[in-house]
């Protein structure tokens, strides 16, 4: 639960009390009905633990030709960055809660937004600062997540690691993945390059060279994801891992999967161990590398018990 949802039901509280304050004693189905609902709103209020923690902040600087060194940077090009930059964020953090569309509304876009509150010096840029109304109560948030997610994924399409890059990808979809090139197009296109900090860690392309290896690697040539349907064996789940462990019918070969945010009670794995069903997975893979995989959905399991 974040901020937001807190505040709707602070709100939904005192609202329901002033209907319950102008519903007459004798309309009793009435206020049953309102009554009920508001403990139910009480009881979730009740529930929850406000924790004390820091918005998630990031700096994001640019240099190479629309860069005027600290003096300033060319506004359509800033715009157009910064826009890009703000649309990965947002994919990527949506993608963490769902399984995105490829075109269409992103679900609950304004929980994964960032504000602007300053510019940066040194190469020209920008303070950017998670909005306090999205904030979730509990020590990750979804955009603090999201900026890590898009850090590391920059940092393994720079590196000669395959390994590192699929990891960094694996638990994105075909939107996130594509929000993030495109903001890259953007640096390449306009012949520059930025520095990206988040937390206490930094990444940043050295120089326009490296944005367009960045683009070579994160290419669909290169880093391919695609939804294969899968016949396989489930050795169980680790739903507070959120992982899962399989085999491949006719491969010998224990793998494990990601389990995506689109799969409902993944501990019903462990009822069907060792039963041959077809999944659907999202495969990742860079380059020459190990693919890596994510489970989407759970099978229609079939009748029977599992092999102990």
């Amino acid at each position: 639960m974040n901020q937001k949802e807190l505040f709707t039901l602070k709100a939904e509280v005192s609202s329901l009390q002033k209907m319950l304050d102008k519903i007459p004693p004798e309309d009793v189905l009435d206020r049953a009905s309102v009554e009920t609902r508001l403990n139910v709103v009480k009881e979730q209020l009740e529930e929850v633990v406000p924790q004390e923690r820091e918005l998630a902040r990031a700096v994001l600087t640019f240099s190479g030709r629309p860069v005027a060194g600290s003096e300033g940077v060319i506004a359509d090009f800033a715009t157009k960055a910064l826009s890009a930059f703000s649309e990965a964020i947002t994919a990527v953090g949506a993608s963490l809660h769902a399984t995105l569309a490829p075109t269409g509304p992103v679900p609950n876009r304004q929980q994964y937004q960032m504000m602007i509150t300053g510019t940066a010096r040194g190469s020209f840029g920008f303070q950017l600062q998670e909005s306090s109304a999205q904030l979730e109560l509990d020590d990750n948030s979804t955009v603090s997540r999201a900026l890590e997610a898009t850090r590391n994924l920059l940092d393994g399409s720079v590196g000669i690691d395959d390994e590192e890059l699929a990891e960094a990808a694996a638990d994105m979809d075909h939107r996130a993945l594509n929000k993030i090139r495109d903001f890259v197009v953007v640096l390449n296109e306009n012949e520059a390059f930025c520095t990206f900090k988040y937390a206490d860690k930094s990444f940043h392309f050295k120089d326009s060279s490296q944005v367009k290896r960045s683009l070579e690697r994160l290419s669909t040539e290169y880093l391919s994801e695609s939804e294969q349907a899968l016949s396989v064996v489930f050795g169980g789940a680790m739903p507070h891992k959120g992982s899962c462990e399989f085999q491949i019918e006719g491969n010998k070969e224990w793998l494990t999967a990601k389990i995506g945010p689109g799969v409902e009670a993944p501990d019903s794995i462990n009822d069907h161990r060792g039963q041959v069903v077809q999944v659907k997975m999202l495969v990742t893979q860079a380059g020459r590398g190990r693919p890596r995989y994510k489970l989407l959905e759970l099978p229609a399991w079939p009748l029977g018990k599992a092999r102990e």
